[in-house]
């Protein structure tokens, strides 16, 4: 064991990375990936409608997402793309750490330190290191960073969950989206119509470090459209003035957690071996020709 714990693998270029872009160009090069992060594409987050996929999948599902001024169509979930990436890259061998990395560390003369989640020390040697996302990784300076976060605040519906929609939008950066889906606290099968909801907003570090930005305000802010959007609490009976209409509880949420990522990527210098990659989706996969790759050959056996 001792033994393989010194041994030096050797790939010529390895990809690092977790976002979609990451496993995109591992996918489309076939090219051996180390996945730094467990976190994936968010189950909201779409292409946009008539998004070209035909390099990744056969077939291209699109969504339709009820909103008070009708309904927004979406492209195909960026979440199932992404494990569906993932899922072939692992039947062909190219992911040789799963989702055990814990730590990388970048050191002289092109060897990469890998530490595991059950602490085991995996050594690489390659000619070349494309990054897509740094977390985990030490070994190089940064000379610049993007101050613009995306902010998740996760909010449980204690009443109000019953209702039409599944998308509210609006023209600020604090609470930009929510998105309402069926909530796992409570539901009681696919044909529960009860709902919790998630909200979006791209702030600064020092939004987020100011308390008008907080999940709390968040929520004072979530209620106001909830209302302005027509949606009402639980039901509370008949009312007194028409016993031909319903009264309601007012509208009730709670937060649940906040989770931050940040928008685009620490800035890096390359050099003769690496390259931080800083291209978007929709380039990287206009750019590359997989249509006669191994990859691709796995996948339309898999969907024959």
């Amino acid at each position: 064991m001792n033994d393989l714990n010194r041994h030096i693998y050797e790939i010529d270029e390895l990809v690092i990375g977790n976002s979609l872009e990451a496993v995109s160009y591992s996918y489309l090069n076939e090219k051996s990936i180390i996945l730094n992060s467990v976190k994936k594409p968010y189950f909201f987050e779409f292409f946009e409608k008539g998004s070209c996929l035909e390099k990744y999948i056969t077939e291209i599902d699109e969504y339709e997402l009820e909103a008070p001024n009708g309904v927004k169509t979406v492209g195909a979930s960026k979440l199932e793309v992404w494990e569906k990436l993932v899922f072939y890259l692992s039947l062909a061998g190219l992911i040789p750490l799963a989702d055990k990395v814990f730590s990388i560390r970048i050191e002289e003369d092109n060897l990469l330190k890998v530490t595991t989640s059950n602490s085991r020390m995996v050594r690489i040697k390659f000619n070349k290191l494309r990054i897509f996302d740094t977390e985990n990784i030490s070994g190089f300076d940064s000379f610049k960073e993007d101050s613009r976060y995306k902010v998740v605040d996760w909010v449980n519906v204690r009443s109000g969950m019953k209702h039409n929609y599944d998308y509210l939008e609006t023209g600020d950066e604090f609470i930009k989206e929510i998105y309402f889906y069926p909530s796992e606290r409570v539901g009681g099968g696919e044909n529960d119509k009860r709902k919790d909801l998630v909200a979006v907003s791209y702030l600064t570090k020092k939004q987020i470090d100011n308390f008008e930005y907080s999940d709390t305000y968040a929520k004072f802010k979530i209620l106001s459209l909830m209302r302005e959007a027509g949606i009402k609490g639980a039901r509370n009976g008949k009312r007194h003035d028409d016993p031909n209409k319903y009264a309601y509880y007012s509208i009730k949420i709670e937060p649940s957690h906040r989770e931050v990522r940040l928008c685009g990527k620490s800035l890096h210098g390359d050099t003769n071996f690496l390259t931080f990659d800083y291209r978007q989706e929709r380039e990287i996969y206009e750019q590359s020709d997989s249509s006669h790759g191994f990859l691709n050959k796995v996948r339309n056996s898999l969907n024959d």
